[in-house]
């Protein structure tokens, strides 16, 4: 009986899809403890899921399914929020109160539940292997010009470049074009004429280089990879498309030649 309820995709979608909701309106009634003891149910709900399916499959054979390790995963993360009704609020802390958030991870399983998911992640995955070498291209020019910046501007921006850890955000923030201007603005307010001419020159340049020249590439890359998957499995059916036609051809001469109409006269 447990088997069968939770191995039915419908079901557990259902449980899911309440679980999520759950979470969305006791959020707006934080530490109401009705809504942790219903949470915490179906949180054992789902742990009582993956014991019954590692007793049935095994752990390497639960294990090997991908839906199986982000389920076992979400659950993990989720295992902590058992323990708020037994909690008081006078004995919380900012760690608990860090753990009892992770229980918002469960709603992740709704992606379960999305039409075609294994055709996209498995472009997303094949996407991420196509662009590697480009993406750390694009991290090892981050962090070049993170520890130039900060020799050059350091001083003039403490702000922006005091130390190598704030110059790559300083860095990451320009090449995402979002107020990028204000970086050397600073500078030039702060530093020399001169310096202030350089900085405009310089992080304009590395703005078109990295920020639309390496940025567009990197999408144009992760968006080509993606859909080459999808023209693939259509090259794939066409080609099927082609055999059956060449094989119905095949049989139609076959038939022609082997066994020829016999002609009938009428008196």
């Amino acid at each position: 009986m447990l088997e069968k309820i939770f191995y039915s995709e419908r079901i557990m979608m259902t449980i899911i899809v309440l679980n999520a909701l759950l979470i969305f309106v006791g959020g707006f009634w934080p530490g109401n403890q009705q809504f942790q003891i219903i949470d915490a149910c179906f949180t054992i709900i789902f742990l009582i899921e993956a014991i019954v399916k590692i007793r049935h499959d095994g752990w390497k054979g639960y294990w090997q399914k991908g839906w199986n390790r982000f389920d076992f995963i979400i659950l993990l993360m989720a295992l902590p929020s058992i323990a708020d009704p037994f909690i008081p609020e006078t004995m919380a802390t900012n760690s608990l109160f860090v753990l009892r958030s992770l229980r918002l991870f469960k709603s992740f399983r709704m992606l379960r539940g999305v039409p075609h998911i294994e055709e996209l992640l498995k472009g997303v995955k094949l996407a991420f292997n196509a662009s590697f070498l480009v993406i750390v291209a694009f991290i090892i020019l981050l962090f070049v010009f993170a520890i130039l910046s900060t020799s050059i501007f350091g001083k003039a921006a403490p702000e922006f470049f005091g130390n190598p850890g704030i110059s790559i955000y300083s860095i990451f923030r320009l090449f995402t074009v979002e107020g990028w201007y204000e970086i050397p603005d600073a500078i030039s307010e702060n530093g020399s004429t001169a310096l202030g001419i350089f900085a405009r020159v310089y992080f304009s340049l590395l703005l078109f280089f990295g920020g639309i020249i390496g940025m567009s590439l990197i999408n144009s890359i992760f968006v080509d990879a993606m859909s080459s998957d999808n023209n693939d499995e259509v090259l794939k059916k066409l080609k099927k498309l082609d055999e059956k036609i060449d094989k119905l051809s095949e049989k139609k001469t076959d038939d022609g030649d082997g066994h020829p109409h016999k002609n009938v006269e009428k008196d």
